[in-house]
């Protein structure tokens, strides 16, 4: 609109009604691209947009004046009216994009503003000269050329904005999707009733560990978990019951082990932890986590009779796979669970 506002408000006309006619749209076309750049700030912020009503109201009205005035009034005014209302429109929306910079510190936003703001002072200059015909006839021809500079500024700025806004919009969507990815893989290798890594997790993080164990010499023992009574707790109290005593295992154990180390629901009422530490540290581990049951138990009003039964077996030098550690585990937890009832 700024190119054709300045193409009809420079030519020559040879009859003096439509001269007049043609500069009063070239105004209405100045006042138009002022308030839709002050409207643009709403898309580009991402703000609640406006309704239409109140701008749509008010361009048929500007559309009314500039169309009509011009046959009535003075020249003068009708440019006076059309500076004028350029110069507002361009400082209101130069103060938008200041805001939306200091929000978000986008170069586009920054060009905007001061473009618009040159541009406000140049409107404001021209609407006074309109009454001052000794300034117009010696600065009119500086300040188009300070306006077309400006105008093209703001197109560069625009453009710029632009590729900057789908830019911003391309780099949230990928960080959504990368969260949404986390997610599913989180969901993916996580027991959903505990919270516990689950088998599949197992599976590839044991090789992983196998490996450092092997290559660093550091030790790694098997921890195997069971709930004592847990068919009889179900049977006597039902599954819901069983559920809040599964998952209150489940967060017990990983709040006692360190970020370094694995707690894995096996199955059923049976949990594995993956600990890097000798088979006597991880013999105390298992009895503070015997204590640690019972405290929660009794916190958490949960039905009593139920304990747990553990077994360690550490990791031997050069071993393959965990089976065996596992084997053992599982056979001394057994043994546990006869000794303790």
């Amino acid at each position: 609109m700024l190119p054709a506002s300045y193409t009809l408000n420079g030519r020559g006309y040879a009859d003096a009604r439509i001269g007049s006619v043609m500069i009063g749209l070239s105004q209405l076309l100045a006042v138009w691209s002022a308030a839709l750049l002050v409207l643009s700030v709403n898309e580009l912020s991402k703000e609640k947009p406006h309704g239409w009503n109140v701008p749509v109201q008010a361009g048929a009205a500007s559309a009314a004046w500039f169309l009509a005035a011009p046959l009535a009034l003075p020249l003068p005014m009708v440019l006076y009216t059309g500076l004028a209302a350029s110069a507002v429109l361009k400082g209101w929306a130069s103060r938008r994009f200041a805001r939306l910079a200091k929000k978000t510190p986008i170069i586009g936003a920054f060009m905007m503003s001061a473009a618009l703001a040159v541009m406000s002072g140049i409107d404001a200059a021209g609407a006074m000269m309109t009454y001052r015909l000794d300034w117009a006839a010696s600065y009119t021809n500086a300040l188009l050329a300070f306006s077309i500079v400006a105008s093209i500024f703001i197109a560069l700025g625009m453009h710029l904005l632009v590729f900057e806004d789908m830019t911003d919009e391309i780099r949230r969507t990928n960080l959504a999707l990368e969260a949404a990815n986390e997610q599913v893989k989180h969901l993916a290798i996580t027991d959903p009733l505990t919270g516990c890594y689950n088998r599949r997790f197992f599976d590839e993080v044991a090789r992983r560990e196998m490996e450092r164990h092997r290559r660093y010499n550091k030790p790694l023992t098997v921890v195997f978990v069971d709930l004592n009574r847990f068919k009889h707790l179900n049977d006597r109290f039902g599954h819901d019951a069983g559920d809040r005593v599964l998952q209150t295992v489940g967060a017990m154990l990983r709040r006692h082990v360190r970020e370094s180390d694995y707690v894995i629901r096996w199955g059923g009422d049976e949990f594995l932890l993956l600990l890097t530490c000798t088979v006597a540290e991880a013999e105390v581990k298992a009895e503070e986590l015997k204590a640690a049951f019972g405290l929660e138990r009794r916190a958490e009003g949960l039905p009593s009779g139920s304990g747990l039964s553990i077994g360690v077996a550490e990791v031997e030098p050069n071993a393959d796979t965990l089976v065996n550690a596992i084997r053992l585990a599982d056979t001394r937890m057994y043994t546990d669970k006869q000794r303790t009832g």
